[in-house]
């Protein structure tokens, strides 16, 4: 008896680097599936490494770094009570010099902090669902993974380099340039510590969360289904933003 041949399955067609990017941000789960499949992370980092220079750059020139100099420092109990020590010219010099480093240092942040933060990022996520979720993922898909996933972010630093062209210099914050948080409704003399856990409550950072938490699920859907994914994802900014905000407490 002749048996019917089954027909082969057709391939899933391939989406576009263009189509991945806007994918990840309104159609995540069938985005990150095709990513998987085929890891390419050279769109994202790419794209997220022209918005953080546009927006870094941008700082640069309109932010007004002799008055956040003098903001930061006087957050800083150590560093005030020596500014306290000088004359009214030598602070004057102090804080032109403090405000010429943080300007170059924001050209440095723009070429290389996009790289930086992902090669950490993928790193931690690497270990934390290897030890954690028991998930089947290499390094590069990890990386792959933040990179996409990271997009939010880079969406908010085009509002911001926007924002921050159009704003008056003495009113631009470098360090929270789009109240998408609530630390942008606190004082500028609020200390640091209460500074960094509301700064970590910014719509993007929790848009970037729950894409992270995707992604890692359709890397391995049967380990880490997507409420053990996402608990991975939060559990771990939670101990970061929890360090962050001890160092920021000692050294206040």
């Amino acid at each position: 008896m002749a048996t019917t041949p089954v027909p082969a399955a057709e391939p899933q067609a391939a989406i576009s680097p263009l189509g991945r990017i806007v994918g990840v941000l309104f159609s995540p789960e069938a985005t990150f599936q095709d990513i998987v499949r085929k890891p390419s992370w050279l769109p994202a980092v790419l794209l997220l490494f022209l918005t953080g220079l546009a927006l870094n750059i941008t700082l640069a020139n309109r932010a007004n770094w002799v008055e956040v100099a003098k903001e930061q420092i006087s957050k800083s109990k150590f560093a005030a009570r020596q500014f306290d020590q000088m004359d009214d010219a030598k602070k004057d010099q102090a804080f032109e010099q403090a405000a010429k480093q943080q300007k170059i240092g924001r050209y440095v942040r723009g070429v290389i902090g996009w790289p930086l933060m992902l090669l950490f990022t993928g790193l931690i996520y690497f270990g934390a669902y290897r030890l954690i979720g028991g998930a089947r993922v290499s390094f590069g898909l990890s990386f792959t993974i933040c990179a996409f996933a990271s997009l939010p972010m880079g969406l908010r630093e085009i509002l911001g380099s926007i924002v921050s062209a159009l704003k008056d210099p003495s009113a631009i914050d470098p360090d929270n340039y789009l109240a998408s948080n609530p630390a942008a409704f606190l004082g500028s003399d609020a200390p640091a510590w209460q500074m960094v856990p509301l700064i970590s409550l910014d719509l993007f950072a929790l848009w970037i969360l729950i894409l992270v938490a995707i992604g890692f699920s359709a890397a391995d859907p049967k380990k880490l289904p997507f409420g053990k994914s996402l608990g991975i994802a939060v559990g771990l900014q939670v101990c970061i933003v929890a360090f962050f905000t001890m160092l920021a407490w000692i050294f206040a």
